[in-house]
């Protein structure tokens, strides 16, 4: 390997994301059982989900392994401390119904991830995206759609063991002209009315805008419309679905509405790394951003049991595209405190650590106040108090209003 990334944290991510990690330890071998990644902390608390299994992994320049009672990560030339992400203690524990919470609800970083119907009907019609591996599927076996209990009783146990965490809804394709929403309605109601929490929702661009409104209304706190690919011939070929049932310009418009509905920051959409030019991204990068719309760039990465094969981009190329995104979120002063302590995904407050000098040394009061307890509550305060202010009779918004 020409480039060490061992010193560098945000690059280290980006590039442990990409080519996983060869465990030769038994302890660390039993903790990665049954994970298809396992999360890590590095240093400068820098959260990162590793692939450790996947047949590329075997070729990984990088190797974790435990002496005494601490982890280290080495690229062959050097070394650094890690430390390895307890396991949720919900998830060993199962609703009244008998469902494992680990079913319901996946945690990684501030964000737990629960997904009420576990389906998507891109499957069904055959024009599901090329890139899924099927984590939502119309056919999967025994797949049932969670009650509003189990969710309540999933969250009440995420609360109690993370009472800074951020619930997040998601939905898969569905045909009905709301985008999925008149169905998470009640699940986002009933988690508000029974926890003071942040909520935010992903599901697919509503027909019409004033389902918009209403999941703002419903309260939600944040809302993720995924474009996944900005290049229009791309987006078609890979997101037949999206393309055909949705469009690409229905994606952008719902977003631009969002945005000014929403707090700023708080609206967000996927562009996947590496599934178009680093050039197309960093244009998608620019559209966003325009519009007020916070990128999120997940990185790609084959999986068994997707119908797509791209030969996956190098960290070398890779990194520039994050430089792209934290420099433009900067000088057009939109805030990405909502996109943060994600082992998923390099964050855009992660993207500082890229940059050197003064940037990548400290984080900003303001970030550091929303990762506490107490600063998790101004958030969930400051929200609820907007969405009273902004929010007419019959669910509308003052964007509404204005129309």
């Amino acid at each position: 390997m020409k480039t060490t990334y061992l010193h560098n944290p945000g690059a280290l991510k980006i590039d442990l994301m990409l080519r996983g990690i060869r465990l030769d330890d038994p302890v660390v071998k039993a903790w990665a059982c049954g994970a298809s990644g396992i999360d890590i902390l590095l240093p400068q608390n820098t959260l990162v989900n590793i692939p450790c299994k996947e047949g590329f992994t075997k070729a990984s320049p990088y190797l974790i392994s435990k002496r005494g009672d601490d982890f280290f990560i080495t690229d062959g030339k050097a070394e650094i401390p890690v430390s390895f992400v307890p396991r949720p203690g919900f998830y060993a524990k199962k609703t009244s119904t008998g469902v494992s919470f680990a079913n319901i609800a996946s945690s990684h970083g501030s964000y737990t991830v629960i997904t009420p119907d576990p389906r998507c009907e891109f499957f069904s019609s055959k024009i599901e995206c090329k890139y899924c591996a099927g984590n939502f599927d119309t056919e999967k076996e025994g797949a049932r759609v969670y009650t509003i209990e189990e969710i309540i009783e999933t969250v009440g146990a995420v609360l109690k063991e993370k009472s800074n965490g951020i619930i997040y809804l998601s939905i898969g394709f569905s045909k009905s002209d709301d985008g999925g929403m008149e169905f998470l309605k009640p699940y986002v109601t009933a988690i508000k009315k029974h926890f003071n929490c942040l909520v935010a929702v992903e599901a697919l661009p509503p027909k019409d805008n004033r389902w918009i409104d209403e999941t703002y209304a419903a309260g939600a706190d944040s809302v993720l419309y995924n474009l996944e690919i900005y290049d229009k011939e791309l987006f078609e070929i890979i997101c037949p679905g999206r393309a055909s049932l949705i469009g690409r310009k229905r994606y952008l418009d719902a977003l631009t509405y969002a945005a000014k509905v929403f707090p700023g920051g708080t609206v967000a959409s996927h562009l996947i790394v590496g599934l178009e030019p680093p050039g197309s991204t960093c244009m998608g990068i620019d559209h966003l951003t325009d519009i007020g719309v916070v990128p999120i760039l997940p990185i790609y990465r084959p999986s068994g049991g997707s119908a797509l094969r791209i030969e996956p981009l190098n960290a070398e190329i890779i990194i520039p595209v994050y430089k792209h995104l934290y420099k433009t979120l900067m000088a057009k002063k939109i805030s990405f405190n909502w996109v943060r302590d994600l082992s998923m995904v390099t964050t855009p407050v992660e993207g500082r650590l890229l940059m050197g000098g003064q940037a990548a040394d400290k984080s900003t009061l303001l970030e550091d106040f929303y990762k506490t307890k107490i600063g998790m509550k101004a958030a969930w305060g400051l929200s609820t108090l907007r969405r009273k202010l902004r929010v007419k009779d019959g669910g509308e918004s003052a964007a509404v209003k204005k129309k």
